[in-house]
């Protein structure tokens, strides 16, 4: 009896599914801008929300001296972050990487190869660092992820990934 119920909820929900899958829609110009627009504005909206989250850590953590003046605000305001994942001896320097990769750009992409992001991760390297980092399906331009896996990295297998050489 009870293996018919199954039997029978199984064909219901799956007729239910094929009715509720649209057809396959037509790509239109309109389509096509519509669809850009809105991604564009959900980026703007995660680059708001972004801002916000480093406004909340500075006022947690208290402000951050940026005494030599050595970075620029493009790389000192993700000092909030580089704090939360790096031990404190390695923060500057993770900051001084990071200008020389990115230039705090978390979107930065080298033409040249495949590194792309805050610490310039390789693209074939990412996943696999990034699952074993805790970011499982992470995006390689999610400033947050990237320096997560950038400090995982550093301590698993020291600063030899990095093209730009930072003084300690």
């Amino acid at each position: 009896m009870n293996k018919r119920i199954t039997t029978s909820f199984i064909a219901i929900v799956m007729a239910l599914v094929s009715l509720a899958a649209p057809a396959a829609a037509v790509e239109t110009a309109e389509l096509s801008a519509a669809r850009d627009a809105y991604r564009l504005s959900q980026l703007e909206i995660a680059e708001q929300q972004q801002e916000l989250m480093l406004a909340e850590l500075r006022e947690v953590n208290g402000p951050y001296k940026n005494v030599r003046d050595e970075f620029s605000w493009a790389v000192e305001r993700w000092r909030p972050v580089v704090d939360m994942y790096f031990p404190e001896d390695r923060i500057d320097w993770a900051l001084r990487i990071m200008a020389c990769e990115s230039h705090g750009d978390p979107q930065a992409d080298n033409p040249n190869s495949s590194a792309s992001g805050l610490f310039q991760h390789l693209a074939r390297l990412w996943p696999e660092r990034a699952t074993a980092a805790g970011w499982q399906d992470a995006d390689v331009f999610d400033p947050f992820a990237n320096i997560a896996v950038a400090a995982w990295l550093l301590e698993n297998g020291g600063t030899s990934h990095w093209v730009c050489k930072a003084r300690r």
